[in-house]
């Protein structure tokens, strides 16, 4: 009994360590002092503990800033939205190595570990296009749309061969560190259905929906012992090469969480909703 007790309140302190809206006033004076000596004039900000790191979501200037401090008041990662017109010439010239006319929708600066990433949103011929380019122009990732027709025929048919007929929802294919990989999300059955595909159709990773029914009973024992008076709101299963996880959303009364179980029962994470 003492280690079942045991054993739930570390799985409560894991929960309620993922991520807490906290004040400013609450927050270290090294770790504030350091953010107000770079950002001076922000407005909106908020702030969260992530994992000991802190997470300040701010305005300046009407744009948008995401920063991630650690403890020290150490500068971990910094995304901030940027103006068409400040978008270096390098990186506008490798999108136009790859296609010739594009709409920007979107785009950020990213700093982290020393490095700096542009990320590109464009539409493309009604089809959304994704860039992401570094400070010398070289194309680290790039995502666009895929219409149901432009779909390899080798994914779909082996689809159709293990699971049935299923209704295409989207898809896009990228291309990074000379991989092109297929993202596809589809509806089976009535359920929703997520595959990752390599370009030889095979698949890397599939998550789906699971109606109550299908979730293993060291599963459903598992939560029961962990959270005893929760209700299952929603199960997926994700699968990746021998590995299954499964996420069931858990309630009761106004708390909601969702809770990461190996397929032998046991708890593998606690995430907060």
């Amino acid at each position: 009994m003492r280690t079942i007790i045991c054993i739930v309140a570390l799985q409560l302190l894991s929960f309620l360590s993922i991520a807490q809206d906290i004040q400013q006033k609450n927050v270290p004076a090294v770790v504030l002092n350091a953010f107000q000596l770079k950002f001076p004039n922000t407005t909106e900000t908020q702030w969260k503990l992530e994992k000991g790191n802190y997470r300040i979501d701010f305005e300046v200037n009407n744009k948008d800033n995401n920063l991630l401090m650690n403890d020290k008041g150490r500068l971990l990662s910094h995304q901030q939205d940027l103006y068409v017109s400040e978008i270096p010439k390098i990186v506008l010239e490798t999108i136009q190595s790859r296609v010739a006319f594009f709409d920007i929708n979107d785009a950020d600066k990213l700093e982290e570990n020393g490095t700096i990433v542009y990320k590109i949103y464009a539409k493309i011929n009604e089809k959304s296009h994704e860039f992401r380019i570094d400070d010398k122009g070289k194309m680290l990732k790039y995502s666009k749309e895929l219409k149901n027709s432009e779909l390899p025929s080798s994914i779909a048919t082996l689809i159709r061969s293990k699971y049935g007929s299923f209704d295409f929802d989207e898809a896009k294919v990228t291309e990074e560190g000379g991989k092109i990989s297929y993202q596809l999300k589809v509806e089976i059955d009535d359920n929703d259905h997520e595959f990752l595909f390599n370009d030889k159709a095979s698949i890397i990773k599939h998550e789906h929906e699971l109606r109550t029914s299908e979730i293993p009973v060291a599963v459903i024992n598992g939560a029961k012992a962990a959270y005893n008076g929760f209700e299952i709101r929603k199960a997926e299963l994700s699968e990746e090469g021998e590995k299954s996880v499964y996420t069931l959303e858990l309630k009761r009364s106004k708390e909601k969480f969702e809770v990461l179980f190996n397929q032998n029962g046991d708890v593998l994470e606690v995430r907060n909703k």
